[in-house]
C-alpha cells in the first residue's frame, strides 16, 4: 500500500486534528477518510458515521462486550454490499477496530475503557478470541 508523507501548517494541522477528535478519528485516518470521499470512484465506507454509531450502541451495553457485539460493526457486511462499496468486510472492520481501540486509548470516547484482567499478579488488556474486550466505566458518583 502507498504511503504519503505530507508537511502542513501547524495551523491547518490543528484544524484537521478539531476536526479529527470530533469525529472519533485520528488525524490519519481523517485525512485519508477525506481523500477517500474526494477521490474514490463509487461509494465509500464512511468511518465517522460508523464511529458515532458504535459510541452510541457501547453507551447501551450493560456488561463486557467486543465490537462484534455491536450492530455497526456486525452488519458491515450488508452495508457493503447494499451501497457497492468497494472495499471488503474484513478490512473495513479492521480498520473500524483500529479507529475504536484508538480512540480509546486517546480518551476520546467517554465512559467506555478497555476490560482488563489479573493475569499471573500482572493486570492486561483483556482479549476475547483475539478481539479487544471493552466495559463501560464503573460510575464513582455512587
Amino acid at each position: 500500500m502507498p504511503r504519503v508523507n505530507l508537511s502542513i501548517s501547524q495551523e491547518l494541522y490543528d484544524q484537521i486534528k478539531k476536526a479529527a477528535d470530533d469525529n472519533f478519528l485520528s488525524v490519519n485516518n481523517m485525512i485519508v477518510n477525506e481523500l477517500e470521499k474526494a477521490f474514490s470512484v463509487g461509494n465509500v465506507y464512511d468511518y465517522s458515521y460508523a464511529m458515532e454509531s458504535l459510541i452510541k450502541e457501547s453507551e447501551d451495553m450493560k456488561a463486557e462486550f467486543t465490537l462484534s457485539d455491536l450492530p455497526t460493526f456486525k452488519n458491515v457486511d450488508r452495508i457493503i454490499i447494499e451501497y457497492g462499496i468497494k472495499e471488503s468486510a474484513a478490512s473495513v472492520r479492521a480498520r473500524l477496530g483500529k479507529i475504536y481501540n484508538e480512540a480509546i486509548r486517546n480518551g476520546l470516547i467517554k465512559g467506555i475503557d478497555r476490560a482488563i484482567v489479573n493475569k499471573d499478579g500482572e493486570m492486561e488488556a483483556k482479549f476475547l478470541s483475539r478481539a479487544a474486550v471493552y466495559v463501560k466505566k464503573i460510575d464513582d458518583a455512587r
